[in-house]
């Protein structure tokens, strides 16, 4: 369990703001430890030092504190990438730009767990307000990542681009729980009999990124008049 500050109630701005970075640390930790399903408002208030009731003093419900978390990792995961594709500026390398973008991602598993229920349970119990700024928030950072993979591959249009993010999501919100599997399924799949159904998250993830980016890259052609 975390410390905590030493006020018991926050009252001024800055105290409610660093307590919402504690109960914000204290769902990633329980993230990490325990998996996206077990963490309640009830284990984010012990991990914090709370009452439950407190935690909605500055945040709606479970999911807003997943959505803000989620939020936070994909800013960071982007500050990442964007660092990392920085030398690939203008080379059109489809195949560098799959493996950085797949290394990147495999590298926030906090972000790929989230990912993967976002849909399907996170955005399902939470306030106007909080749906609006969560959405608003990704679609800015979705406008940078498609700055950066276009700058990258100059092959690629802009508008495509947005294409790309949609099916990103989509390719780490299906890879990510074939990749982790419960202990029953794993190792079910760990024998030689199952092994074309075992999934190598960041191999898998950076084959498909490279196919849809092979795709999307193509000229498009259109005709020039009937026959």
């Amino acid at each position: 369990m975390s410390s905590g500050p030493t006020f018991q109630r926050a009252r001024d701005p800055d105290q409610k703001e660093q307590r919402r970075t504690d109960v914000l640390a204290a769902a990633r930790r329980l993230v990490t430890a325990e998996g996206v399903a077990a963490v309640g408002l009830s284990a984010i208030a012990r991990e914090v030092g709370l009452a439950k009731s407190n935690l909605y003093r500055y945040f709606g419900s479970r999911e807003e504190i997943l959505l803000e978390l989620l939020t936070e990792e994909v800013a960071a995961w982007l500050d990442e990438f964007e660092a990392a594709a920085a030398p690939l500026v203008g080379s059109d390398d489809v195949d560098r730009v799959a493996q950085t973008l797949a290394h990147t991602v495999a590298a926030r598993p906090i972000a790929c767990a989230l990912i993967a229920v976002v849909a399907g349970v996170l955005e399902h119990n939470t306030s106007v307000p909080a749906a609006e700024l969560f959405k608003s928030r990704m679609l800015a950072l979705a406008v940078r990542l498609r700055a950066a993979l276009t700058t990258a591959l100059p092959a690629l249009p802009f508008f495509r681009a947005a294409a790309v993010v949609r099916y990103l999501h989509a390719q780490i919100a299906g890879l990510w729980p074939m990749a982790n599997p419960p202990p029953l399924m794993r190792e079910i799949v760990a024998r030689p009999a199952y092994a074309d159904l075992a999934c190598d998250f960041e191999a898998d993830l950076r084959g498909s990124v490279r196919a849809m980016l092979r795709g999307l890259t193509i000229p498009i052609r259109y005709p020039t008049g009937s026959e």
